[in-house]
């Protein structure tokens, strides 16, 4: 029998599922409030949590360095906070009306209140690591948070632009998506007690950015290989809001002039008709968008691992590598 998805998760989770439950408990505790509607709110957040795999990745880089559980715990749930928050921001952003299988706190609750609820959420990230005085976590993860808002106007800045190349493309999703990967496993490092200087912190933040940038790349292959109700959430609302993204880039590259001057046509006028959709993807896989997708991200997947080969063997480290392998893997059920 094929492992499940739940199963292959296990592997990168069990060595650190004491964090992870804890966790869950910490967030319960913290984002509960005398106010009822913030209360409302979180409940219904926590209702569908995710996989919870940036403080995952935290969790096992600090073990695997020696970190004192209590800063990872509080670091952990600043990480989920944090991206909590931008996931909120990004639905107004971009109109999005489910999330996880449920009602977006911006459908639910409206843009004011989910704007106010994003900023509550980054509020209390930074409040917990200035409580307990991890001020070096608070200065990576300011440093992130920053990064990631530039990530995002560089999005608005090339939207309705079909002629991204690569290189814009990596740019953006590293500032908007790969940056907090990074600086939760290079906060994991710091957390670590067992002498770990800058080269030990630069491993850990390679590997996250890698992770990071993989699974923004096999995120975006999603529109093109599987429909809403088996990833919780919609399809080609990338190319819809007027974003392209590697495997449309790709395919774009290669393909003939008449078939850019249809899909320029349908990018610019917009999906509308009930086939034009399926041209878009007829488009991308017939040109290569998804195969070198794919390839892109193994290939990160790989760079990552490479960035931890200095690093002494744990379960830990060797977690952190299968991580990578399911980021980069996590596609195939939908593309076969």
């Amino acid at each position: 029998m094929e492992p499940t998805d739940k199963d292959r998760c296990n592997i990168f989770q069990d060595p650190v599922r004491s964090e992870l439950d804890i966790l869950e408990d910490r967030l319960r505790d913290t984002l509960h409030s005398d106010i009822p509607l913030i209360d409302d709110i979180c409940r219904h957040i926590n209702r569908i949590p995710g996989k919870r795999l940036r403080p995952n990745i935290l969790f096992l880089a600090s073990r695997s360095t020696g970190g004192e559980k209590s800063a990872a715990l509080t670091a952990g749930m600043a990480v989920e906070l944090i991206h909590t928050a931008t996931l909120i921001h990004d639905d107004i952003i971009d109109n999005h009306l489910v999330r996880r299988g449920q009602e977006t706190v911006f459908a639910k609750w409206g843009n004011n209140i989910a704007t106010i609820m994003g900023d509550f959420l980054y509020s209390r990230a930074f409040t917990s690591l200035s409580e307990t005085g991890l001020h070096e976590l608070m200065t990576i993860l300011a440093r992130a948070t920053n990064i990631m808002s530039v990530g995002e106007m560089l999005q608005f800045q090339q939207a309705g632009q079909i002629d991204i190349d690569e290189a814009r493309y990596m740019d953006m999703i590293y500032g908007k998506t790969a940056s907090l990967f990074a600086a939760s496993s290079e906060c994991g490092a710091v957390i670590g007690t067992d002498d770990n200087g800058n080269e030990t912190r630069e491993s850990y933040s390679g590997f996250g950015k890698n992770i990071g940038l993989a699974f923004q790349i096999t995120d975006d292959l999603f529109d093109y290989i599987a429909v809403d109700e088996l990833i919780g959430k919609p399809v080609a609302s990338d190319f819809t809001d007027g974003r392209v993204t590697l495997p449309f880039i790709t395919a774009f590259r290669n393909a003939p002039d008449l078939k850019k001057k249809r899909v320029s046509e349908l990018f610019h006028v917009g999906v509308k008709e009930e086939g034009d959709w399926g041209e878009i993807v007829s488009f991308v896989q017939s040109y290569g968008g998804v195969e070198y997708s794919l390839n892109k991200a193994r290939e990160l997947g790989e760079k990552a691992k490479d960035s931890l080969s200095s690093i002494s063997p744990s379960r830990e480290r060797d977690a952190l590598c299968y991580a990578a392998d399911y980021i980069t893997e996590r596609v195939l059920p939908f593309s076969a």
